[in-house]
């Protein structure tokens, strides 16, 4: 079991560049339990930007899928941002599948 925020983002990084299911890791977690959390300014900011890494790593592996599922819309092609509606029956939520 890791004990520190940073550990788990290495290890869930370490998994998504890796091609590894990241749901045993995230399910694994006891949040309450996690020490590391930011005391300062400095380190929520260092945490917000290793996030932002990480949203933009996980859209960037979405986006072949995404791209794939044009076809099932309604209605084809990306909204504002990238975005792109999916059919009801798929979700890429990790919080579906825990």
């Amino acid at each position: 079991m890791l004990q520190s925020l940073p550990d788990v983002l290495d290890d869930l990084e370490r998994r998504l560049v890796e091609g590894e299911d990241p749901m045993p890791l995230l399910g694994a977690v006891r949040w309450p339990e996690l020490e590391g959390w930011p005391s300062n300014r400095e380190e929520a900011t260092t945490l917000k930007l290793r996030l932002s890494s990480l949203m933009a790593l996980i859209h960037g592996l979405q986006a072949p899928l995404q791209a794939s599922l044009v076809p099932l819309t309604t209605h084809g092609g990306y909204g504002a941002k990238g975005a792109m509606p999916l059919p009801r029956s798929l979700s890429l939520r990790f919080s579906d599948h825990i």
